[in-house]
């Protein structure tokens, strides 16, 4: 029906064209040839409008920004203090963000997700996207599949590992002024934490002790809580070093993660690569209820401040919390 009557539609515009014709005047001649003027004129001026010239081409002229515009609206929402803007950079072709901190702005480039500077765009092959999947439910390795345990296999061996991609620390570089060790170091605070003292860098202090007054409320009323803030013997926090077996830097290098620490692990598993050093090559076949891992509970309070918990990811490390809001945040978009 809809097929039917739209070539009906165009069959009677036909028609009413043929006795538009044919009642022409002069006048309307007249009428005609101003409005194709007119026409004219207005594409000459659109035509300018669009052309390449010197400076920030217009966004128009660019692919569809779509992508970038949903990275750069979770980011802006997980650092709400940072300033970031992006225009489009011909020259490079490729968008330009400008991240600015009080009075402070450092250029960076999309790179397809891995925000780096000009001098790294070379090599971005080297480099993570900054936005990443991180799962909201912990993979239980009883589901994997032969292929699984092949890849997952081939990703945690030291020869991947060193050749794998690794952070990309720019643009946190650029909001924590972490460039150096010596730039670290001058955020470094000492704070206390579930009891226990730790260095962490300054603007992760207040968010710690958001998490602490969550956990120790929580403890009141769920034992596990109660049993987990009981059972740590320590917590670290900054130390500058790489991350094990790659050239990526950690974010405890950066004083943004902290490992939690039981006595004895409650005689279970921390820690996949200490696992895989002792000699077992099925450490990913490890089941969850030989894993240590803080309770649910606060791993949700931790995740609910914007840290991500190393126990879901594929090489998992479950004594380990770092600060990155845009992982969460990015959970729709990630790839």
């Amino acid at each position: 029906m809809r097929y039917l009557y739209s070539t009906m539609l165009d069959n009677d515009q036909e028609k009413d064209k043929e006795e538009e014709a044919q009642n022409f005047s002069p006048n309307s001649n007249r009428l005609v040839k101003i409005a194709l003027g007119f026409a004219v004129g207005l594409a000459f001026i659109i035509i300018y409008l669009l052309a390449p010239r010197s400076g920030p081409a217009p966004r128009i002229l660019t692919e569809s920004p779509s992508r970038i515009d949903q990275e750069l609206s979770v980011l802006r929402a997980a650092y709400p203090g940072i300033k970031i803007e992006n225009i489009f950079d011909p020259a490079i072709r490729d968008w330009k963000i400008y991240i600015t901190k009080d009075d402070t702005t450092v250029e960076l480039y999309w790179a397809e997700g891995r925000y780096l500077p000009a001098k790294l765009l070379g090599s971005k092959e080297k480099y993570r996207k900054l936005i990443f999947y991180i799962p909201k439910k912990l993979a239980d390795p009883a589901t994997f599949s032969d292929a699984q345990i092949e890849e997952i296999r081939d990703f945690g061996s030291s020869e991947s590992r060193e050749t794998a991609p690794v952070s990309a620390t720019s643009f946190f570089e650029a909001i924590y002024e972490t460039s150096t060790r010596e730039d670290v170091e001058r955020h470094i605070v000492k704070t206390i934490f579930l009891g226990k003292q730790v260095s962490v860098h300054k603007h992760i202090v207040e968010l710690l002790a958001r998490v602490e007054e969550q956990i120790l409320a929580a403890a009141q009323t769920n034992a596990s809580v109660k049993a987990f803030v009981e059972s740590i013997s320590s917590i670290d926090g900054y130390s500058w070093r790489q991350i094990r077996d790659t050239n990526g830097i950690s974010f405890h290098s950066m004083g943004l993660a902290i490992d939690i620490l039981p006595r004895s692990w409650q005689n279970k598993i921390i820690y996949w690569n200490w696992e895989k050093n002792k000699g077992n090559e099925d450490w990913m076949l490890i089941p969850l209820s030989e894993r240590w891992m803080p309770p649910k509970q606060v791993i949700d309070i931790f995740e609910n401040e914007g840290f991500v918990w190393g126990g879901k990811w594929t090489v998992w490390d479950n004594m380990h919390f770092e600060y990155r809001p845009e992982l969460i945040l990015g959970r729709g978009i990630a790839e």
